[in-house]
């Protein structure tokens, strides 16, 4: 049985993957989905070694990451590549553009009112909100994102050579299909599939499709 690590994204609650855990489950795969910690303020590197410390009794595994959740999978895969036979990324975060509109999103509440926010921004502002749950979060967690949207995983990119199934919608506004491009560009085994109607949420709204996208790559 081939096993599966999944790293959720910032702000996401683990119920919303229950649904993809139990497809990929009926395709015969073992499925660890851990709950990644916000307890105290942590940079990519740190989730990294807290994943390395959840995995260190399983055999080599694939490893999905989904938004942050494929930041840390990029940084764990570079740094420990004897732990990971094949790497799924989802629309994921760590490549950190020269105008960050995130660093934006992630201030707190009573910061974010000073900033002006152009009109043709908002939507990605709001959708943003509704999407990670932003101000439910720790001021741990908060802080974390501060510290991480700063962080840039190019480097380590180029490190990984495991095969790399790197998925996006091209509808994301929050890490935009551009980011994805360039993932799979400095990746040297990637291979890049695009959801033409997909937002940042692809794995809850295509989890069919993502699955059997999944369970096909890692067959091959």
């Amino acid at each position: 049985m081939k096993t599966i690590v999944i790293l959720h994204g910032w702000g996401s609650v683990i119920k919303r993957w229950l649904p993809v855990k139990k497809l990929l489950e009926n395709k015969g795969f073992k499925v660890y989905l851990p709950k990644l910690p916000g307890d105290q303020v942590r940079n990519t590197a740190d989730y990294s070694d807290w994943v390395c410390n959840y995995t260190r009794n399983l055999k080599p595994f694939c490893l999905l990451g989904h938004s942050f959740g494929g930041q840390i999978a990029i940084n764990f895969t570079a740094r420990y590549p004897g732990r990971v036979k094949r790497l799924i990324l989802v629309n994921s975060a760590g490549i950190r553009n020269k105008l960050n509109l995130k660093r934006v999103f992630f201030l707190p509440l009573a910061k974010i009112a000073k900033f002006f926010i152009p009109d043709k921004l908002k939507g990605v502002f709001y959708r943003f909100i509704l999407e990670t749950d932003y101000f439910k979060a720790s001021p741990q967690m908060k802080q974390t994102l501060k510290l991480v949207v700063k962080e840039d995983q190019q480097a380590n990119l180029t490190k990984i050579s495991q095969p790399t199934l790197t998925v996006w919608g091209s509808q994301d506004k929050l890490t935009p299909l551009a980011d994805g491009q360039l993932i799979h560009r400095l990746i040297k085994n990637s291979q890049l599939k695009v959801f033409p109607d997909a937002r940042h949420g692809l794995p809850f709204t295509h989890s069919q499709n993502l699955v059997s996208l999944v369970k096909n790559f890692i067959s091959s």
